[in-house]
């Protein structure tokens, strides 16, 4: 069996509720109880060891009938990527397809792609119109933040048509107070769980085939105290002894006491065999015939496995064909107690047994759990390092994280590997202020001479793809493309993973730092990276995004536009795209984009979703973003407090989750902006000194965005200034092919020459930045500008004067009279107001009236004047005179002229 179908053996194992064993005592009242909680959108059921949660669960489960998804937790569960595929899983079995469709949609190795899982299962249950109860069983094992973080976050999304279940020793750390006061939890706990006299009586009879006198029952009710395993185990001693009255009148003490006492009367009654097998076999978390075999060193374990479970000596199956078994944890737990008081010399070699076992079948997890176990150190370090290039494919970066955090720093230190992706691991799983101290180890190891081993491929290119995801992610591009290119020098396509994201990297780090060009190459060979193509969507899904992004840089919108719907289509239903893991990033982009283009509430449609998104996602660097771009629109509408408050909150959540760089520094720059278009200057010069930036800087393009709001500060107090630094900016931006600031720039650049009194300098520049914006419909740019910008537009629009000026005539009417309306709309119209039925138009010297517009139309028929005149009943010399007036209007010579250029103009169809 391969390693594959192994792992998917043993997940099979945890998606089974314990079954109802022959003799199981029934108890209606906590049926009831459980049938009534599950209508609340919460249950926990909380008790310590031994109460029997997981069977009153089971039974209810067995006889409800409302579809059950089960899942047993165990440590493993700590991951937060393991844990969300396995409660798909285990929603698969109540809810086929719900699996797959969250595997393909739950996000990449660089990103807490849980969010996205959960996300996902909303989504994949949100118009289910039957209910499914998630039995979340044994969740006191889970002790990681992100795990409880994600529910949490599941529990503040729930669909309609799913409850959880929760069965623990002790209360999870979710939202309990908030879901009680609302009404929104049920809950059971241990003295809900005691049994009963009656069901003690039950259970005893039972379990021993005798009637027990009432008083006896009593008694053991009353010394047990209801406790589930105290009764489960006093029956047991009672099934091998005639003298019951004696033993029920000595029977008492503390849980722990009766626990110890009545383990030791179970075992001292078994055979020597089945004695044995109980002590040695108590390292397993899960037992099977083979399994037992190798431990133990003997060939009878399946027929000892199946005699046990016959004696109910607390085994549970864990599937149907009796392949795999567990102990009650409780009893586990005293059996292990009592192998290391009897036979403490044993208990490594059976540890050992079974790590090799599970190494050999591919099951890397147990194997490291029982190895390490043990101290075995050496042996368990061999085998995280054969697993990483696969914790690394499934996105198990915190399992990969927990394994090399168990192992001593000194072993790590021997094997500069494992020091390196423990980095890799730590920067993934959020722990980054571990990464430097362990990259400076995994160099010193190899400056040392420690030997290299198995994992990612070469130690100096792990280091190089770290460092460049760290530049990354604080906004440093040029370093990003420095570790990148070392990393590249080291690899080749056999390294997989590692060359894969070291060319990501790269082309990411080209375009934090302006460099389209050099980014398009790197990005086309990515889209088609065979490695990417076997590994995961995830990875073409990431790569298409930072194509989107490029396009935008270059100032190619339309293509830009048509990338990011895509994406959202093609990753996720029409009526549904929060599956895309990057379906926050592809909003954002797409309400940048949407507000470049001067589509307002598309774009607020979009930033809006995006917000949404990157929150439930865990995206907090581009939630800053979507806060960012949702400011800029309603500073663009008009509405200034609102704006206020989205870059509140921006500020506020950049400096909580650590966001830094360009991103952060976004935040700032849109206050700036708004202070500015207020008139509050002075507040705005605060800003610039604080921000220590001089127009004589050398450009660097990831602090564009801070210039150029310098330069617009400029333009209000030292124009030539502001000339000057906007040459150089549009320099770098020229080089780059970057249209897009190309654009801006030389808008400010215009308004710039207006100030010092160029017009004719203005004119033409702004001519240019027209015929580059138009064939992507980059609107907003102008409009942002205001009243400065309308006044400079204005006097160009006015007849012929945009085309006598060179590059005049290759801007679209079309995209002059969409400019014209985004102007309308923002209070600063750029043509004179007509009077009812008139049109006003680009290229007009003055509105045509309504008997222009008529007369017009007949000159476009080819009418005569008189035929004119005949038809609107007025006189000849009447119609000469409006013709002179189109004319005059047109800026045209003649008649034929004035058609032609009424139909440029968009005024005939």
């Amino acid at each position: 069996m391969g390693t594959g179908a192994n792992r998917d053996v043993l997940l099979a194992t945890k998606l089974r509720p314990p079954p109802l064993r022959d003799g199981f005592v029934a108890r209606p009242r906590l049926s009831a109880s459980l049938a009534d909680a599950v209508s609340r959108e919460l249950v926990v059921v909380s008790a310590p060891a031994g109460f029997g949660k997981s069977s009153a669960i089971a039974e209810w489960a067995a006889r409800c009938g409302t579809p059950v998804a089960w899942l047993s937790l165990d440590d493993a569960d700590n991951d937060p990527v393991r844990f969300w595929r396995h409660v798909a899983a285990a929603l698969d079995v109540a809810r086929p397809g719900i699996a797959a469709a969250v595997g393909a949609r739950s996000g990449g190795v660089s990103t807490p792609s849980y969010h996205a899982a959960v996300a996902a299962l909303v989504n994949e249950l949100a118009e289910s119109a039957e209910t499914v109860v998630l039995v979340l069983d044994d969740y006191h094992v889970v002790d990681s933040a992100a795990v409880h973080a994600s529910l949490t976050d599941l529990l503040e999304h729930l669909p309609g048509a799913l409850r959880l279940l929760v069965a623990t020793r002790a209360d999870p750390p979710l939202p309990l107070a908030r879901m009680r006061a609302r009404g929104r939890l049920a809950e059971l706990r241990a003295e809900d769980l005691r049994f009963t006299v009656a069901e003690s009586g039950a259970l005893l009879g039972a379990a021993t085939a005798r009637s027990l006198s009432p008083e006896a029952t009593a008694t053991l009710a009353a010394r047990t105290e209801g406790w589930a395993a105290g009764l489960q185990l006093a029956a047991l001693s009672l099934a091998r002894r005639t003298d019951v009255e004696r033993f029920v009148t000595e029977f008492s003490g503390s849980n722990r006491f009766v626990l110890d006492y009545l383990t030791e009367e179970v075992l001292d009654g078994q055979s020597a065999a089945v004695r044995g097998f109980l002590l040695e076999t108590s390292v397993l978390e899960r037992l099977s015939g083979p399994l037992c075999d190798a431990v133990r060193g003997r060939d009878d374990s399946q027929e000892l496995l199946e005699q046990i479970e016959q004696a109910n000596l607390f085994l549970h199956p864990l599937d149907d064909v009796r392949r795999w078994w567990r102990y009650h944890h409780l009893f586990a737990d005293l059996l292990r107690a009592r192998l290391a008081r009897e036979q403490p010399g044993r208990v490594a070699d059976l540890h050992r047994a079974a790590g090799d076992w599970f190494a050999r079948h591919g099951l890397a997890d147990q194997a490291v759990h029982h190895l390490l176990a043990i101290g075995d150190h050496e042996r368990a370090a061999d085998i995280v390092g054969e697993q990483v290039p696969a914790q690394l494919r499934r996105r198990e970066a915190a399992t990969l994280y927990r394994w090399l955090a168990a192992l001593p720093r000194e072993r790590l230190r021997l094997r500069p590997h494992l020091c390196a992706t423990k980095a890799l691991a730590a920067l993934v799983s959020g722990h980054v202020e571990e990464v430097e101290p362990l990259l400076a180890e995994a160099e010193g190891g190899l400056d040392a001479g420690a030997e290299s081993g198995p994992g990612l491929g070469p130690v100096p290119a792990v280091v190089a793809l770290v460092r460049a995801e760290l530049a990354l992610r604080t906004g440093g591009g040029g370093a990003a493309v420095r570790h990148a290119r070392d990393g590249l020098t080291l690899v080749d396509r056999a390294d997989g993973y590692l060359e894969y994201f070291l060319r990501y990297d790269l082309a990411a780090g080209f375009l934090l730092e302006g460099a389209a060009e050099a980014a398009e190459p790197l990005l086309d060979e990515l889209a088609v990276h065979p490695w990417a193509a076997r590994a995961d969507p995830f990875f073409a899904a990431r790569t298409l995004s930072l194509i989107g992004w490029m396009r935008v840089v270059q100032g190619r919108l339309d293509e830009a536009l048509r990338i990011y719907r895509n994406a959202l289509d093609t990753w996720a239903r029409p009526t549904d795209r929060t599956h895309l893991p990057d379906a926050g990033v592809a909003h954002a982009r797409l309400a940048q984009i949407s507000y470049l283009r001067g589509e307002l509430d598309a774009a607020a449609e979009q930033a809006e979703a995006a917000v949404e998104q990157c929150r439930r996602l865990g995206r907090p660097r581009w939630q800053v973003t979507a806060l960012v771009t949702a400011a800029r629109i309603r500073h663009a509408r008009g509405e200034d407090d609102r704006a206020t408050e989205a870059l509140d909150e921006a500020g506020g959540l950049a400096a909580g989750s650590g966001v830094a760089g360009p991103i952060a520094a976004s935040v700032g720059v849109q206050a700036a902006r708004i202070a500015l278009a207020r008139g509050r200057v002075d507040d705005v010069a605060d800003w610039v000194r604080g921000r220590g930036f001089a127009p004589g800087d050398e450009p660097h393009y990831p602090r564009e965005p801070e210039y150029l709001l310098l330069a617009r500060f400029l333009l209000r107090r030292q124009p030539r200034q502001a000339v000057q630094l906007l040459a150089g900016w549009h320099d770098l931006a020229e080089s780059q092919h970057r249209t897009g600031s190309v654009v801006e720039i030389r808008v400010l650049a215009a308004l710039a020459h207006a100030e010092l009194g160029d017009p004719a300098g203005a004119a033409t520049i702004l001519v240019d930045a027209l015929a580059l914006a138009a064939p992507h419909r980059q609107l907003q740019v102008f409009v942002d500008e205001g009243a400065a910008a309308a006044a400079l537009l204005r006097e160009l629009l006015v007849g012929r004067r945009l085309e006598r000026l060179d590059g005049g005539r290759a801007v679209p009417h079309a995209f002059l009279s969409a400019l014209s309306a985004a102007f309308h709309r923002s209070g600063h119209p750029l043509l004179p107001a007509a009077r009812p039925g008139a049109v006003a138009a680009p290229g007009l010297v003055e509105p045509l009236t309504a008997r222009e517009q008529e007369i017009l139309s007949l000159l476009a028929d080819g009418r005569p004047n008189r035929a004119i005149a005949e038809e609107l009943v007025i006189s000849v010399d009447t119609v000469k005179r409006h013709v002179t007036h189109l004319l005059d209007k047109l800026a045209a010579g003649n008649r034929t002229e004035a058609v032609a250029r009424a139909r440029v103009l968009g005024l005939l169809s």
